[in-house]
Protein backbone atom coordinates (compact mmCIF):
# COMPACT_ATOMS: atom_id res chain seq x y z
CA UNK A 1 0.00 0.00 0.00
CA UNK A 2 2.85 2.37 0.78
CA UNK A 3 4.56 1.61 -2.54
CA UNK A 4 1.29 2.24 -4.36
CA UNK A 5 0.93 5.64 -2.69
CA UNK A 6 4.52 6.57 -3.55
CA UNK A 7 3.96 5.68 -7.19
CA UNK A 8 0.74 7.70 -7.25
CA UNK A 9 2.80 10.69 -6.11
CA UNK A 10 5.35 10.20 -8.90
CA UNK A 11 8.07 8.15 -7.17
CA UNK A 12 9.28 4.83 -8.56
CA UNK A 13 10.07 2.02 -6.11
CA UNK A 14 12.67 -0.74 -6.26
CA UNK A 15 12.18 -3.51 -3.72
CA UNK A 16 14.81 -6.11 -2.78
CA UNK A 17 13.25 -9.17 -1.17
CA UNK A 18 14.62 -10.83 1.94
CA UNK A 19 17.33 -13.24 0.77
CA UNK A 20 17.09 -16.95 0.15
CA UNK A 21 20.03 -18.72 1.81
CA UNK A 22 22.12 -21.56 0.39
CA UNK A 23 19.48 -24.16 1.32
CA UNK A 24 17.50 -22.91 -1.69
CA UNK A 25 20.00 -24.76 -3.91
CA UNK A 26 18.27 -28.00 -2.91
CA UNK A 27 15.02 -26.95 -4.57
CA UNK A 28 15.86 -24.14 -7.01
CA UNK A 29 19.64 -23.93 -7.62
CA UNK A 30 19.38 -22.01 -10.88
CA UNK A 31 17.36 -19.20 -9.37
CA UNK A 32 19.58 -19.05 -6.29
CA UNK A 33 22.77 -18.64 -8.36
CA UNK A 34 21.07 -16.14 -10.68
CA UNK A 35 20.28 -13.76 -7.81
CA UNK A 36 23.51 -14.15 -5.86
CA UNK A 37 25.63 -11.47 -7.56
CA UNK A 38 23.16 -8.89 -8.89
CA UNK A 39 19.51 -7.98 -9.21
CA UNK A 40 17.17 -9.22 -11.92
CA UNK A 41 14.27 -6.80 -11.76
CA UNK A 42 10.69 -7.75 -12.58
CA UNK A 43 7.63 -5.46 -12.57
CA UNK A 44 5.32 -6.14 -9.64
CA UNK A 45 2.89 -3.24 -10.16
CA UNK A 46 2.94 0.04 -12.08
CA UNK A 47 6.05 1.92 -10.96
CA UNK A 48 7.29 -0.93 -8.73
CA UNK A 49 10.12 -3.33 -9.59
CA UNK A 50 11.07 -6.29 -7.42
CA UNK A 51 14.08 -8.58 -7.31
CA UNK A 52 14.97 -11.67 -5.38
CA UNK A 53 18.31 -11.92 -3.57
CA UNK A 54 20.47 -14.85 -2.54
CA UNK A 55 22.93 -15.23 0.32
CA UNK A 56 25.01 -17.98 1.90
CA UNK A 57 23.80 -17.73 5.50
CA UNK A 58 20.96 -15.69 7.03
CA UNK A 59 22.45 -12.56 8.55
CA UNK A 60 20.46 -13.13 11.74
CA UNK A 61 22.56 -16.20 12.62
CA UNK A 62 25.33 -14.24 14.37
CA UNK A 63 28.29 -11.92 13.86
CA UNK A 64 30.11 -13.97 11.23
CA UNK A 65 26.92 -14.63 9.27
CA UNK A 66 25.96 -10.94 9.49
CA UNK A 67 29.33 -9.81 8.08
CA UNK A 68 29.21 -12.40 5.32
CA UNK A 69 25.67 -11.45 4.33
CA UNK A 70 26.52 -7.74 4.47
CA UNK A 71 29.44 -8.27 2.11
CA UNK A 72 27.19 -10.26 -0.24
CA UNK A 73 24.53 -7.53 -0.14
CA UNK A 74 27.06 -4.74 -0.75
CA UNK A 75 28.34 -6.52 -3.85
CA UNK A 76 24.80 -7.27 -4.97
CA UNK A 77 23.78 -3.61 -4.77
CA UNK A 78 26.98 -2.37 -6.42
CA UNK A 79 26.63 -4.73 -9.38
CA UNK A 80 22.95 -3.82 -9.65
CA UNK A 81 23.72 -0.12 -10.10
CA UNK A 82 22.01 0.88 -6.85
CA UNK A 83 22.09 4.69 -6.82
CA UNK A 84 19.07 5.89 -4.86
CA UNK A 85 18.27 9.20 -3.22
CA UNK A 86 16.58 7.22 -0.44
CA UNK A 87 17.32 3.69 0.74
CA UNK A 88 15.03 2.15 3.37
CA UNK A 89 16.32 -0.86 5.33
CA UNK A 90 13.90 -3.11 7.22
CA UNK A 91 16.06 -6.02 8.47
CA UNK A 92 18.54 -5.00 11.21
CA UNK A 93 21.21 -7.52 10.17
CA UNK A 94 21.32 -5.92 6.71
CA UNK A 95 22.22 -2.48 8.06
CA UNK A 96 26.00 -3.13 7.97
CA UNK A 97 25.79 -3.30 4.15
CA UNK A 98 24.57 0.31 3.85
CA UNK A 99 27.74 2.12 4.93
CA UNK A 100 28.98 2.82 1.42
CA UNK A 101 25.60 3.82 -0.02
CA UNK A 102 24.99 7.34 -1.21
CA UNK A 103 21.85 9.31 -0.54
CA UNK A 104 19.74 9.15 2.58
CA UNK A 105 19.59 5.82 4.45
CA UNK A 106 16.73 5.19 6.88
CA UNK A 107 15.77 2.23 9.06
CA UNK A 108 12.04 1.33 9.13
CA UNK A 109 11.27 -0.87 12.15
CA UNK A 110 8.02 -2.82 11.90
CA UNK A 111 8.63 -5.48 14.56
CA UNK A 112 10.46 -6.28 17.75
CA UNK A 113 12.76 -8.70 15.95
CA UNK A 114 14.06 -10.32 19.14
CA UNK A 115 10.52 -11.45 20.01
CA UNK A 116 9.58 -12.37 16.46
CA UNK A 117 12.80 -14.36 15.88
CA UNK A 118 14.02 -15.64 19.26
CA UNK A 119 16.92 -17.42 17.53
CA UNK A 120 18.36 -14.21 16.03
CA UNK A 121 21.85 -13.30 17.26
CA UNK A 122 23.54 -9.92 17.65
CA UNK A 123 20.37 -7.80 17.57
CA UNK A 124 21.31 -5.40 20.42
CA UNK A 125 24.58 -4.46 18.68
CA UNK A 126 22.83 -4.14 15.32
CA UNK A 127 20.16 -1.84 16.74
CA UNK A 128 22.76 0.30 18.54
CA UNK A 129 24.66 0.65 15.26
CA UNK A 130 21.47 1.71 13.51
CA UNK A 131 20.74 4.24 16.28
CA UNK A 132 24.21 5.75 15.79
CA UNK A 133 24.35 5.76 11.98
CA UNK A 134 20.86 6.05 10.46
CA UNK A 135 19.76 9.34 8.93
CA UNK A 136 16.39 8.58 10.53
CA UNK A 137 14.70 5.74 12.41
CA UNK A 138 10.98 5.15 11.88
CA UNK A 139 8.98 2.77 14.11
CA UNK A 140 5.48 1.45 13.56
CA UNK A 141 4.63 1.45 17.28
CA UNK A 142 6.00 3.81 19.93
CA UNK A 143 6.93 0.92 22.22
CA UNK A 144 9.72 0.05 19.76
CA UNK A 145 11.48 3.38 20.31
CA UNK A 146 13.39 2.03 23.31
CA UNK A 147 15.21 -0.43 21.02
CA UNK A 148 17.27 2.47 19.64
CA UNK A 149 19.25 4.05 22.49
CA UNK A 150 19.95 7.74 22.12
CA UNK A 151 17.44 8.22 19.31
CA UNK A 152 13.94 9.64 19.21
CA UNK A 153 12.38 7.63 16.36
CA UNK A 154 9.46 8.91 14.33
CA UNK A 155 6.29 6.87 14.91
CA UNK A 156 4.26 6.08 11.79
CA UNK A 157 1.60 3.43 12.51
CA UNK A 158 0.05 1.20 9.86
CA UNK A 159 -3.14 1.96 7.97
CA UNK A 160 -5.67 0.72 5.45
CA UNK A 161 -6.62 1.75 1.93
CA UNK A 162 -9.40 4.14 1.03
CA UNK A 163 -10.89 1.71 -1.49
CA UNK A 164 -11.58 -0.80 1.29
CA UNK A 165 -13.27 1.83 3.45
CA UNK A 166 -15.47 3.00 0.57
CA UNK A 167 -16.37 -0.39 -0.96
CA UNK A 168 -20.14 -1.07 -0.95
CA UNK A 169 -21.46 -3.89 1.20
CA UNK A 170 -22.69 -6.67 -1.09
CA UNK A 171 -23.05 -9.64 1.29
CA UNK A 172 -24.91 -10.29 4.52
CA UNK A 173 -23.00 -11.03 7.69
CA UNK A 174 -23.12 -14.69 8.63
CA UNK A 175 -24.01 -15.65 12.17
CA UNK A 176 -21.31 -17.01 14.46
CA UNK A 177 -18.58 -16.60 11.85
CA UNK A 178 -15.04 -15.43 12.69
CA UNK A 179 -12.38 -14.33 10.22
CA UNK A 180 -8.62 -13.81 10.23
CA UNK A 181 -6.80 -12.04 7.39
CA UNK A 182 -3.02 -11.65 7.49
CA UNK A 183 0.30 -13.44 7.33
CA UNK A 184 0.36 -16.79 9.11
CA UNK A 185 3.53 -17.58 11.04
CA UNK A 186 4.58 -19.17 14.31
CA UNK A 187 3.02 -16.34 16.30
CA UNK A 188 -0.46 -17.47 15.16
CA UNK A 189 -1.67 -19.17 18.36
CA UNK A 190 -2.86 -22.59 17.20
CA UNK A 191 -3.58 -23.81 20.74
CA UNK A 192 -5.75 -20.78 21.46
CA UNK A 193 -7.77 -21.21 18.25
CA UNK A 194 -8.22 -24.92 18.91
CA UNK A 195 -9.55 -24.27 22.41
CA UNK A 196 -11.91 -21.53 21.20
CA UNK A 197 -13.39 -23.73 18.48
CA UNK A 198 -13.96 -26.46 21.04
CA UNK A 199 -15.63 -24.00 23.39
CA UNK A 200 -17.89 -22.62 20.61
CA UNK A 201 -19.00 -25.66 18.59
CA UNK A 202 -21.50 -23.62 16.53
CA UNK A 203 -18.87 -21.09 15.31
CA UNK A 204 -16.66 -21.20 12.21
CA UNK A 205 -13.29 -19.55 11.46
CA UNK A 206 -12.05 -18.66 7.98
CA UNK A 207 -8.34 -17.85 7.72
CA UNK A 208 -6.97 -15.92 4.75
CA UNK A 209 -3.28 -15.21 4.19
CA UNK A 210 0.12 -16.48 3.17
CA UNK A 211 1.99 -19.14 5.14
CA UNK A 212 5.35 -17.55 6.04
CA UNK A 213 6.84 -20.18 8.35
CA UNK A 214 10.65 -20.43 8.01
CA UNK A 215 12.19 -23.81 7.26
CA UNK A 216 13.11 -24.45 10.89
CA UNK A 217 9.44 -24.02 11.91
CA UNK A 218 7.83 -26.39 9.44
CA UNK A 219 6.34 -28.29 12.37
CA UNK A 220 4.42 -25.12 13.31
CA UNK A 221 3.01 -24.94 9.77
CA UNK A 222 1.85 -28.56 10.04
CA UNK A 223 0.18 -27.82 13.39
CA UNK A 224 -1.67 -24.89 11.85
CA UNK A 225 -2.87 -26.90 8.85
CA UNK A 226 -3.96 -29.79 11.10
CA UNK A 227 -6.79 -27.59 12.39
CA UNK A 228 -8.66 -28.29 9.15
CA UNK A 229 -8.69 -32.01 9.97
CA UNK A 230 -9.61 -31.41 13.60
CA UNK A 231 -12.54 -29.10 12.72
CA UNK A 232 -13.75 -30.07 9.24
CA UNK A 233 -16.06 -27.45 7.80
CA UNK A 234 -15.52 -25.16 10.79
CA UNK A 235 -11.85 -24.18 10.39
CA UNK A 236 -11.13 -23.27 6.77
CA UNK A 237 -7.76 -22.11 5.46
CA UNK A 238 -8.56 -20.11 2.32
CA UNK A 239 -5.10 -18.97 1.20
CA UNK A 240 -4.45 -15.46 -0.10
CA UNK A 241 -7.38 -13.14 -0.75
CA UNK A 242 -7.00 -10.38 -3.38
CA UNK A 243 -7.46 -6.88 -2.00
CA UNK A 244 -10.40 -6.25 -4.33
CA UNK A 245 -12.24 -9.17 -2.67
CA UNK A 246 -11.33 -8.31 0.91
CA UNK A 247 -14.42 -6.20 1.63
CA UNK A 248 -16.68 -9.10 0.75
CA UNK A 249 -14.67 -11.50 2.92
CA UNK A 250 -14.80 -9.18 5.94
CA UNK A 251 -18.44 -8.23 5.45
CA UNK A 252 -19.45 -11.89 5.62
CA UNK A 253 -17.99 -12.35 9.13
CA UNK A 254 -19.41 -11.64 12.57
CA UNK A 255 -16.09 -10.88 14.29
CA UNK A 256 -12.42 -10.55 13.32
CA UNK A 257 -9.64 -12.18 15.32
CA UNK A 258 -6.01 -11.35 16.09
CA UNK A 259 -4.99 -14.64 17.78
CA UNK A 260 -1.27 -13.94 18.27
CA UNK A 261 1.06 -15.48 20.82
CA UNK A 262 1.41 -12.38 22.99
CA UNK A 263 5.13 -12.80 23.65
CA UNK A 264 5.84 -12.70 19.90
CA UNK A 265 3.44 -9.89 18.97
CA UNK A 266 4.66 -7.00 21.14
CA UNK A 267 5.46 -3.83 19.21
CA UNK A 268 3.39 -4.45 16.09
CA UNK A 269 0.89 -2.24 14.27
CA UNK A 270 -0.83 -4.83 12.13
CA UNK A 271 -2.57 -3.76 8.93
CA UNK A 272 -5.24 -6.37 9.62
CA UNK A 273 -6.65 -4.35 12.52
CA UNK A 274 -7.09 -1.31 10.28
CA UNK A 275 -8.66 -3.47 7.56
CA UNK A 276 -11.04 -5.03 10.08
CA UNK A 277 -12.14 -1.62 11.35
CA UNK A 278 -12.62 -0.27 7.83
CA UNK A 279 -15.63 -2.61 7.59
CA UNK A 280 -16.83 -2.02 11.16
CA UNK A 281 -15.98 -5.50 12.41
CA UNK A 282 -15.49 -6.16 16.13
CA UNK A 283 -11.76 -6.74 16.73
CA UNK A 284 -10.88 -9.43 19.29
CA UNK A 285 -7.16 -9.51 20.04
CA UNK A 286 -4.83 -11.34 22.37
CA UNK A 287 -2.59 -9.25 24.58
CA UNK A 288 0.36 -8.05 22.55
CA UNK A 289 0.84 -5.00 20.39
CA UNK A 290 -2.52 -3.26 20.47
CA UNK A 291 -3.02 -2.49 24.14
CA UNK A 292 0.44 -0.87 24.41
CA UNK A 293 -0.18 1.44 21.46
CA UNK A 294 -1.62 4.94 21.43
CA UNK A 295 -3.41 4.02 18.17
CA UNK A 296 -5.94 1.49 19.47
CA UNK A 297 -9.17 0.91 17.49
CA UNK A 298 -12.34 1.87 19.38
CA UNK A 299 -14.12 -0.87 21.34
CA UNK A 300 -11.37 -3.45 20.85
CA UNK A 301 -11.76 -6.62 22.92
CA UNK A 302 -8.48 -7.56 24.64
CA UNK A 303 -8.36 -11.12 25.90
CA UNK A 304 -6.01 -13.54 27.63
CA UNK A 305 -6.86 -17.17 27.09
CA UNK A 306 -9.52 -19.09 25.17
CA UNK A 307 -12.35 -18.65 27.69
CA UNK A 308 -12.14 -14.86 27.43
CA UNK A 309 -11.85 -14.97 23.66
CA UNK A 310 -14.93 -17.17 23.39
CA UNK A 311 -16.84 -14.84 25.75
CA UNK A 312 -15.77 -11.78 23.73
CA UNK A 313 -16.88 -13.38 20.46
CA UNK A 314 -20.32 -14.04 21.90
CA UNK A 315 -20.54 -10.58 23.49
CA UNK A 316 -19.66 -8.92 20.17
CA UNK A 317 -22.85 -10.27 18.58
CA UNK A 318 -24.90 -7.98 20.87
CA UNK A 319 -22.83 -4.79 20.81
CA UNK A 320 -24.40 -1.41 19.87
CA UNK A 321 -24.72 -0.70 16.14
CA UNK A 322 -22.99 2.66 16.68
CA UNK A 323 -19.71 0.88 17.55
CA UNK A 324 -19.33 -0.32 13.97
CA UNK A 325 -19.58 3.26 12.67
CA UNK A 326 -16.99 4.45 15.21
CA UNK A 327 -14.55 1.82 13.93
CA UNK A 328 -15.16 2.83 10.31
CA UNK A 329 -14.60 6.49 11.19
CA UNK A 330 -11.37 5.55 12.98
CA UNK A 331 -10.10 3.63 9.94
CA UNK A 332 -11.15 6.41 7.56
CA UNK A 333 -8.79 8.77 9.37
CA UNK A 334 -5.94 6.27 8.95
CA UNK A 335 -5.87 5.42 5.26
CA UNK A 336 -2.51 5.16 3.53
CA UNK A 337 -3.01 8.32 1.52
CA UNK A 338 -2.86 10.08 4.91
CA UNK A 339 -0.13 7.91 6.46
CA UNK A 340 2.20 8.44 3.51
CA UNK A 341 2.66 12.13 4.32
CA UNK A 342 4.07 11.33 7.75
CA UNK A 343 6.20 8.48 6.39
CA UNK A 344 7.68 10.67 3.65
CA UNK A 345 8.34 13.55 6.03
CA UNK A 346 10.39 11.18 8.19
CA UNK A 347 12.14 9.46 5.32
CA UNK A 348 13.11 12.62 3.45
CA UNK A 349 13.94 14.68 6.52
Amino acid sequence: MLARELVRRGTSVQFVQAPADVRRTRTDPGNWWRHLRRAHWAPAAPGVRVTERSTLLPGSRGGRAERLDAATLRGFLRRSGWEQDLTVVMLPWEWRATRALGGRVVFDCTDDWARLLPGARGLPDQLRRIADEADEVVVVNEVLADLFPGRDPVVVPNGTDEALVCAPQTVERAERSAVYVGSIAARFDVDLVRAVLRALPDWTLDVHGQLVFPQRERHAARRFLSLEQEFPGRFRYRGLVPRDQLAEVLDAATVALVPDVASRAWGQSSMKTYDYCSRGLPVISTAGHLEHSSDVPPHTYFITGPAKMAAAMQAATDEPVSWAKERVDWATARTWDRRTDAWLDAMLG
